[in-house]
């Protein structure tokens, strides 16, 4: 049984709470089950993490803190978006300027560059905790045979692999979304494909294979529970139910023991 998380934000960082909480939150998931990346075996529940863009505060903030403690992720790269070499000699605050709708503007992006560059993609590519995937060319929908189905999928993967010499094993569908065309050709390419669902993946899979998509509520851990079991509980309680979507914490205290019973 497999669980893959689906972070799909662009910036991290902005509020430094939740990038500490994010931070936090991987390395309780890190103790509490085996984390793998696509073709790896999977135990009885595993959990995959994904990043849906590899953005300048993606590697300036989460990819360092990935590497040092060994946590294996899978990131989606859109060629389009990615960052000229100026980008490197422009200061990080204005690269992370942006908002997350703004930073796929065409005026905003060619200006602020808040998405990796070729260098720092490869980075990535040479790190081994790190596996990349294609999110697309533009991040386009791909259902109903759209005239730019080609682009998003076989042309984002030429270019990766041309780039930085390393193919992208995975694809995820542009806003979680397929239909059975657009299906086709994603498993002539690519030897995974990535949706968005609210469900875990009971058998093992190599297409259409389920990803939760984790708002940042997702990852806001009460400050008085460190516990690994908290976590598990968690998991489990959200396998049992299949209704997997997290319910932000208010400031009451919650009966955890009671909750970790269920």
């Amino acid at each position: 049984m497999l669980i893959v998380l689906a972070f799909r934000q662009v910036f991290f960082s902005k509020q430094p709470d939740h990038l500490e909480r994010l931070q936090r939150y991987l390395l309780l998931l890190k103790q509490s089950y085996p984390l793998v990346l696509p073709g790896e075996p999977v135990k009885k529940l595993s959990l995959m993490i994904t990043f849906d863009h590899a953005s300048a505060d993606f590697y300036s903030h989460v990819f360092p803190f990935l590497k040092a403690h060994n946590i294996p992720a899978v990131v989606g790269i859109a060629w389009r978006y990615v960052a000229d070499t100026s980008a490197l000699s422009l200061p990080l605050a204005h690269r992370l300027a942006p908002s997350e709708t703004l930073a796929f503007q065409d005026e905003v992006f060619a200006y602020h560059q808040p998405f990796c560059s070729q260098q720092e993609l490869k980075t990535l590519a040479e790190t081994p905790c790190i596996q990349l995937a294609s999110s697309g060319f533009a991040i386009r929908n791909l259902q109903y045979s759209p005239p730019y189905l080609a682009t998003e999928i076989f042309l984002s993967k030429y270019s990766i692999e041309k780039a930085l010499g390393k193919k992208p094993l995975g694809f995820f569908y542009p806003f979680g979304k397929y239909d059975h065309v657009c299906e086709r050709v994603v498993k002539k390419y690519y030897p995974f494909s990535f949706v968005l669902g609210d469900t875990i993946n009971r058998k093992n899979k190599q297409h259409g294979i389920y990803r939760l998509d984790m708002t940042r509520a997702a990852y806001v851990l009460p400050k008085f529970i460190l516990s690994p079991q908290y976590i598990k509980n968690w998991l489990m309680d959200r396998c049992r139910q299949t209704y997997l979507r997290w319910r932000p914490y208010s400031r009451e205290r919650i009966n955890f023991q009671e909750s970790s019973s269920k």
